[in-house]
């Protein structure tokens, strides 16, 4: 009779477990792979799932450009909310969905994750605890079509790829345009994930993987990260796909002819959100499944990499822990960091590649040759992989940096980010140095809504500052120091400066009248017989190169090496303490 009551009492769970499951079945599942949640009804279903689990907490978490609150989903055994969640011990693990709507593949998974490992009482929670961003363009999740992914392979409806704004998210980590990125920001401060995984789908070549990957690039998060990412962690994910027949390779970054024996890895700078975790010690991962596989099966990859993300996660727990802390310790102690990067072409992998043969036959459009890769045709062959960066710009990290009181917008970013920013309490007069713009490019036409600034060059100018009472002071010698130096050096790729956060000193505001200030412009060169002697250095080096210098130009050198000379133009109001 007991034992008869025990297996009775089995049944019963079984049946009650199928019965949560399918009571949370979601619209990917019950369309048969065919549809994607939107907003609306993905909302509602995890409002819902959180309230049958007390692991699931659901919250509200800053606001978006679409006027409507960013959430966040937290799964823990403890059922932890924020911001209680980073008072663990647990590998914290961040998953961001619908960065473009109209990529939602990691929407569908991380519902039918979140369900799964609730449901079943998970050991994996027994190390980690995942925090899901839902639908993180919001603005874009809401204008749903059916047609402006016209090389994806369904969904049947998904969002839009621009947000509320019209802004590609996955431009904006640091420059920040969008309320949803200032959001992020403080969410990454808050609960400082240990991993990172955001949820995408590719554009480019055919081949027959359906998950790619881009992770943080290995060599420019360096470190103990560095060697940890590169080293086990990579081969250890990959490792678990193959093992759900899920086999992925790195992201294939190519664009135009078609994909022959090699590709390079990807320069992921801090405007996208791999570059910024690199900033904030954090691994940084982009799932990209592709395109033309049916959405049915790039929803099921995504599903197999969140989970072997997780069980890795679950595995080296402490190694991930352990090596973030001394990769903050290192940044803190460095005395020098790199800025720049470029893809090293002469280090390379062999690896072998499941793609497709390819051809060319008429197009129907243009009566010209086209592209196409025959499926028919699958080939299996050693590609060449440039997975290696070299640090090209490295900057000595000065003892502190200030900046003058009023570039608000700077001062919000900086502080979004953990940055650390100290009123000065009195007027001080200090020796520092300061960065004078030489020569930058701009764009010619807007890139998300700015005019971007690139190949920037600065020199230092030491000088005697005097610095007024609420002036800020930004020490040195923290985890965030990377992200201090990418922001505030203007030869940074993604440097506020390069963002236009600074472009009002590059126009003068005061100037001359010529004919006023011709009588002054003599007795300065009389007076000062150092100077005269520049000048005519600066006449005599002019003619060898070009035409000789005008009258105006003659004049122009004067007034700018001259008292009368804005100190302002040029010189960006940030200083630093050597």
């Amino acid at each position: 009779m007991k034992k008869f009551f025990f297996l009775l009492l089995i049944v019963t769970l079984a049946a009650c477990s199928t019965k949560t499951t399918q009571e949370h079945s979601t619209i990917f599942e019950t369309s048969k792979g065919m549809q994607s949640a939107p907003y609306a009804e993905g909302i509602a279903w995890w409002q819902s799932l959180s309230s049958d689990y007390s692991q699931i907490q659901m919250q509200e978490y800053g606001m978006t450009d679409a006027g409507i609150p960013l959430h966040t989903v937290t799964l823990s055994k403890e059922g932890k909310k924020l911001p209680d969640i980073f008072k663990t011990d647990k590998t914290i693990i961040l998953i961001n969905n619908a960065i473009h709507p109209g990529e939602p593949d990691g929407v569908d998974a991380s519902m039918m994750l979140y369900r799964n490992l609730a449901n079943t009482n998970s050991t994996l929670l027994d190390s980690c605890i995942l925090v899901c961003i839902p639908y993180y363009n919001i603005g874009g999740a809401l204008n749903r079509n059916s047609t402006t992914r016209a090389n994806q392979d369904g969904p049947e409806e998904y969002g839009f790829r621009g947000n509320s704004q019209n802004l590609d998210l996955n431009r904006d980590f640091v420059k920040c345009d969008s309320r949803n990125a200032e959001s992020f920001a403080k969410l990454i401060q808050l609960i400082d994930p240990d991993i990172y995984i955001e949820t995408h789908v590719s554009n480019g070549a055919d081949y027959q993987y359906t998950m790619t990957y881009l992770s943080t690039q290995p060599d420019k998060l360096g470190g103990e990260m560095g060697a940890q990412l590169r080293n086990k962690m990579i081969p250890g994910i990959k490792r678990k796909m193959k093992a759900k027949d899920n086999e992925m390779v790195p992201y294939v970054n190519h664009w135009g002819g078609p994909l022959k024996n090699s590709y390079a890895t990807f320069y992921d700078s801090p405007r996208y959100s791999s570059g910024l975790t690199t900033l904030h010690n954090v691994y940084g991962f982009i799932t990209e499944t592709h395109m033309l596989k049916p959405f049915k099966q790039r929803v099921y990859a995504t599903y197999d990499y969140l989970l072997s993300s997780l069980e890795y996660a679950h595995e080296k727990s402490s190694d991930i822990q352990e090596s973030r802390n001394a990769q903050k310790q290192a940044v803190a102690t460095a005395n020098r960091l790199p800025i720049d990067w470029s893809i090293d072409y002469f280090d390379f992998t062999q690896m072998e590649f499941k793609g497709y043969e390819y051809g060319y036959k008429k197009s129907e459009v243009t009566g010209e040759d086209r592209l196409y890769y025959d499926r028919a045709r699958p080939v299996t062959k050693n590609m060449f992989y440039n997975g290696s960066m070299l640090a090209t710009k490295f900057k000595d990290k000065p003892t502190a940096y200030l900046i003058r009181r009023g570039y608000t917008a700077v001062e919000d970013r900086l502080r979004w980010n953990g940055v650390q920013l100290i009123e000065l309490k009195k007027d001080t007069s200090m020796h520092v140095a300061s960065y004078i713009i030489e020569d930058y490019k701009t764009v010619k036409i807007p890139y998300e809504k700015h005019y971007l600034h690139s190949q920037t060059k600065a020199s230092l100018d030491t000088v005697i500052w005097t610095f007024r009472k609420g002036d800020y002071l930004i020490p040195m010698g923290t985890d965030k120091d990377r992200f201090i130096i990418e922001m505030l050096d203007p030869e940074g790729p993604d440097s506020y400066f390069n963002w236009n956060f600074f472009d009002a000193v590059l126009q003068q505001k005061e100037h001359y009248s010529a004919y006023v200030f011709e009588d002054k412009a003599a007795d300065i060169v009389k007076n000062n017989p150092t100077l005269k002697a520049q000048f005519e250095e600066a006449k005599s080096k002019s003619t060898e190169n070009r035409e000789k210098m005008t009258a105006q130009e003659k004049l122009e050198w004067v007034y700018t090496h001259s008292l009368h000379y804005e100190k302002e133009h040029n010189r960006l109001p940030i200083f630093m303490v050597l």
